[in-house]
């Protein structure tokens, strides 16, 4: 069991999990009103799927053609994990890991995806429920000649986890940024993701 304090380590070990072969998920969300029991829910989902197992162990299972199991905690959100083989869940309790990846929905207005790239390697990328909200705002801060919203949405921006298809999706914003310069009655200019 994996519990990330944050986001970049939350989505470093979903990564580091699914490229090494976990390739089946089941993400659960504690309920707000269970949140004090937050240690005990995660103890037991632990103890249930065995995910504490030595290295050697869990080798064992491997040789066997027995799953093995993770289980990784970020805030609310219980991500299990497990590889081919001999399992202990129920039929399609847990999904495989297909085309369009592993949605996460962090948070009401981020959602993050775990997908492989065309370059065939594991990366995230916005939402695009989140994608379109930047660009949203972007635009109601370049009409209102908003510059600390300009800001405030480079600032979160900023803060997510640097990978591959965030980065691409970022030049798509600078992309947007600079056409609504062009046509942006204001003739400040503040700069770019």
């Amino acid at each position: 069991m994996k519990r990330a304090e944050t986001l970049k380590e939350f989505t470093g070990l979903l990564l580091a999990y699914v490229g090494t072969g976990y390739n089946y998920y089941k993400i659960t969300h504690i309920p707000s009103k269970k949140s004090h029991k937050t240690a005990q829910i995660l103890k037991k989902v632990s103890e249930h799927y065995q995910t504490n197992l030595s290295q050697g162990k869990r080798q064992y299972r491997r040789k066997k053609n027995i799953s093995n199991y993770a289980l990784v905690n970020y805030k609310d959100i219980i991500v299990v994990l497990h590889t081919e083989g001999k399992n202990i869940d129920r039929p399609m309790e847990f999904k495989k890991i297909g085309k369009r990846g592993i949605a996460l929905d962090i948070s009401r207005f981020l959602t993050l995806i775990l997908f492989k790239d065309e370059r065939e390697k594991w990366t995230f990328r916005l939402g695009k429920d989140t994608f379109l909200f930047f660009k949203g705002e972007l635009e109601v801060a370049f009409k209102n000649s908003n510059g600390k919203k300009f800001h405030t949405l480079k600032s979160m921006f900023n803060n997510l986890p640097h990978y591959m298809g965030i980065g691409k999706q970022k030049r798509e914003l600078n992309k947007y940024i600079r056409e609504l310069q062009k046509v942006s009655r204001s003739k400040k200019l503040w700069g770019l993701f």
